[in-house]
């Protein structure tokens, strides 16, 4: 028997799914190619594209199967597993092969180990798994800006070494700096740090801004003063863009000119288990 198998006349929604293979059990779907190994109330087993055979490896291809109905008692899809053994397993596919538009529920996991998922309004979704999750590392204090000392840190100025003028970074100009050569940054794909931003030698009231170099500066400050010849530092988490090509690059724009001191303390990385 197979009752709750869909019959060979799809909807159009169905239909679009024919590039991957779904499972669904209170919204679990399984991406396209996808060995599973499973144990199922009815039916007890079926053909490639199918609802899945009890305890084997099904691999529907570009067939499209979806699980429906079931309760508590009797559920549609019961995953179960032998000691030590996943109750699931996805095999890798190339995000090119993974389509653009996933009907919500579904599941699949590509070669870099990331979950992607169908969301909201068919868009995929990437779901970063506990090997890949993003990780907070704290690094030793890195010293990546002191505009009075320019030739010792310029090797990390992106743009913006002319608007630098006698040690202070000048009124309403930005300087982009970029984390690659603190090390996890690049072999971890770092996507944010924590800075401790520094002004020293004020001559007016003013107010710093922090920011990704891929995005336009927002109307909104990471530290502000309140006079001439101020220390002032704050810690600023700062996501991280590219400039020109650069990666891992982040702006630091001043309405008031004063020396800036950029000292990297940590790093948000999207890569952890590559460090």
């Amino acid at each position: 028997m197979r009752d709750h198998e869909e019959d060979s006349s799809m909807t159009s929604d169905q239909s679009s799914s024919t590039t991957r293979r779904r499972l669904v059990k209170g919204g679990l779907a399984v991406g396209a190619g996808v060995p599973v190994a499973a144990v199922v109330a009815t039916p007890a087993e079926a053909a490639a594209g199918d609802p899945v055979r009890a305890g084997l490896t099904n691999d529907a291809g570009t067939t499209g199967t979806l699980l429906t109905g079931g309760s508590s008692a009797a559920p549609t899809l019961t995953l179960t597993h032998a000691d030590g053994r996943p109750p699931l397993i996805l095999a890798p596919t190339a995000d090119a092969a993974i389509p653009a538009e996933l009907p919500t529920g579904s599941l699949a996991i590509n070669e870099s180990g990331d979950l992607v998922i169908g969301g909201r309004d068919a868009t995929k979704r990437y779901v970063n798994t506990s090997r890949w999750a993003n990780r907070t590392l704290a690094v030793a204090p890195t010293r990546i800006l002191d505009t009075r000392a320019m030739g010792t840190y310029g090797g990390n100025v992106v743009a913006g070494a002319g608007n630098v003028l006698a040690g202070k970074l000048g009124a309403g100009k930005i300087i982009h700096v970029t984390v690659e050569n603190v090390p996890p940054a690049l072999a971890g794909k770092a996507t944010a740090a924590y800075v401790n931003v520094t002004v020293a030698g004020t001559v007016s009231g003013g107010f710093l801004t922090a920011y990704s170099s891929s995005t336009a500066r927002p109307g909104t400050s990471s530290l502000n003063w309140w006079g001439p010849n101020q220390v002032l530092s704050n810690l600023v988490e700062v996501q991280l863009g590219s400039h020109d090509g650069t990666p891992l690059s982040f702006g630091v724009y001043v309405n008031a000119a004063t020396s800036v001191i950029v000292d990297v303390c940590g790093l948000i990385l999207a890569e952890p288990g590559t460090y």
